[in-house]
């Protein structure tokens, strides 16, 4: 036999062994990793296993009413009349809006009621679970008048659960305290807390009067849609909404938002009482507001009185310096008759002034709407515009007319003139907006003695004129009346450099922004 054979031979035979030994370790379970595989899954199934019990099996349907005793008094829920013609309802709570999740979540967990397990079959020691005198119990009477009564006891070492059992048993079960939350917490944690919903774009809501009254200030703040009386020609007004007292004043349309808008979406942290009586109102500050908020229009009259200051704890059990909450009254929805508490960041109004969201802008006209501008008094001086459209030269588009519908993008400055002598437009554009940068930093109530000695009037064509006037106060202050209401008190040197300002423009000179 050669070595060509031989070798031939002894591989097949290395072949053999190796597939021998593979084939032994498979029949007989040799293989390690799959052992393993099958010791964990086993492993893992008795660790997931079930051990739920069933306490109550029925319809919601089923549960006719149920009797809450807790901490917090407790309360009587009725369950759906047997034709389903009448819902189920809170009877403590009726003329008031319940949250549908918890009217829902009463009937249907305690028709499935479930036990996550069996903690102890008859227990000797019920106190040891806060079950020998609970202090919440609840009691279910069903549709064939089977009444069963349940105890709750303490949380559970498994702090999800609280310990549980039937009044004529002592076994001792753990039960979900999410489950059993709608029987621990008070009544009027079921209540719906939004006191106003939420303004969609949908909705057709015509801006009313919006009035903030302040206890400590002698002067209420009005707010209207700019409309009618205060309208202008121009599309960029700072907002929709001016302030009408204590002075007429246009709003910086980014500090103003909340102000005008945050009723809607109004949303309380807790109901506090329902139903208060004039006790209850004294109690929390209500009947003497620090805050009341009234919004009246065509289809609704709102009203929302903020009483006295809520100041959480902290960690050592004292009293934060700021207020987190107010405790509020809100009427004009039905259902909302409770002393709510609002966190303070719904509550806009509480510490409000006007100069918080005034724009900085005494007068508000787009210059490509102005056609004249005249001081007279300490200065006299009478400007006249000229405002021609970019697009008045191209008569070649047919649909020019369509299109722009007077768009100001297309209207430009091209001549102004001071006492009928022709000056640079730029300049007159620089002086103009210095007129508009007058501050209103310090509103101002009080009448001035005497005559104005100076009046700015703002002309835009045969439709609108401001008119702003100029009375001595003190040395170095000077009373505005905006439109003939007393409105602002500002620096007299503003004035003095509107009037150098006035002959730079004549003189051909640079206008200056300082003053």
């Amino acid at each position: 036999m050669n070595d060509k054979i031989k070798g031939i031979i002894v591989c097949g035979v290395v072949v053999a062994c190796l597939g021998g030994t593979l084939g032994i370790l498979k029949f007989t379970g040799a293989d390690k990793s799959s052992e393993d595989e099958s010791e964990a899954e086993s492993s893992e199934t008795e660790s997931e296993e079930d051990e739920s019990v069933q306490l109550i099996d029925v319809d919601s349907d089923d549960i006719a009413q149920i009797v809450v005793t807790n901490a917090s008094g407790g309360y009587t829920f009725i369950g759906e009349s047997e034709s389903g013609l009448e819902s189920a309802y809170i009877e403590e709570l009726v003329g008031l809006t319940v949250s549908t999740n918890a009217i829902s979540d009463i009937s249907e967990d305690t028709a499935q009621l479930t036990a996550y397990k069996l903690v102890e079959e008859e227990a000797s020691n019920l106190a040891k679970y806060g079950l020998e005198e609970p202090e919440t119990i609840f009691e279910v009477t069903f549709r064939d008048d089977t009444v069963r009564t349940f105890y709750v006891g303490d949380v559970a070492t498994q702090n999800r659960y609280r310990y549980f059992c039937e009044s004529d048993s002592t076994d001792v079960y753990m039960v979900l305290e999410s489950t059993l939350s709608v029987f621990i917490d008070s009544k009027e944690s079921l209540l719906d807390t939004t006191l106003l919903a939420s303004a969609s774009d949908d909705d057709d809501i015509e801006f009313g009067v919006l009035t903030v009254s302040r206890k400590d200030l002698d002067y209420d703040m009005v707010f209207e849609e700019d409309d009618g009386e205060y309208e202008k020609s121009s599309s960029s007004m700072p907002s929709a909404q001016v302030m009408t007292e204590p002075i007429f004043s246009y709003l910086n349309g980014t500090t103003s938002s909340d102000i005008i808008y945050s009723l809607y979406g109004l949303t309380a942290t807790e109901a506090v009482v329902t139903f208060p009586e004039e006790e209850d109102l004294a109690e929390y500050g209500l009947d003497d507001p620090q805050v009341t908020v009234t919004f009246v229009g065509d289809d609704y009259d709102y009203k929302l009185t903020i009483g006295d200051a809520y100041y959480e704890e902290n960690d050592e059990g004292e009293l934060q310096s700021t207020a987190s909450g107010y405790y509020c009254v809100f009427t004009g929805v039905e259902g909302k008759d409770c002393i709510w508490l609002v966190d303070v960041s719904y509550l806009p109004w509480v510490d409000l002034e006007p100069g918080d969201i005034i724009s900085t802008l005494m007068t508000w006209n787009m210059i490509v709407d102005v056609t004249e501008v005249n001081l007279t008094g300490d200065e006299d001086a009478s400007f006249e515009l000229t405002v021609e459209s970019e697009s008045d030269d191209d008569d070649s588009d047919e649909d020019s007319d369509d299109d722009s519908e007077d768009d100001e993008d297309d209207l430009e400055v091209t001549a102004v003139t001071l006492d009928g002598e022709e000056v640079d437009v730029d300049e007159f554009k620089s002086l103009y907006q210095y007129i508009l940068t007058c501050p209103t930093s310090e509103i101002c109530f009080e009448d001035p003695d005497g005559e104005a000695f100076l009046t700015l009037e703002i002309k835009c064509g045969d439709d609108y004129s401001d008119v702003i006037e100029f009375y001595k106060d003190t040395e170095r202050r000077t009373i505005v009346k905006l439109n003939g209401r007393t409105s602002y008190r500002i620096q007299t040197t503003w004035i003095d450099r509107l009037i150098k300002n006035v002959e730079a423009v004549r003189n051909g000179e640079e206008v200056v922004d300082d003053y």
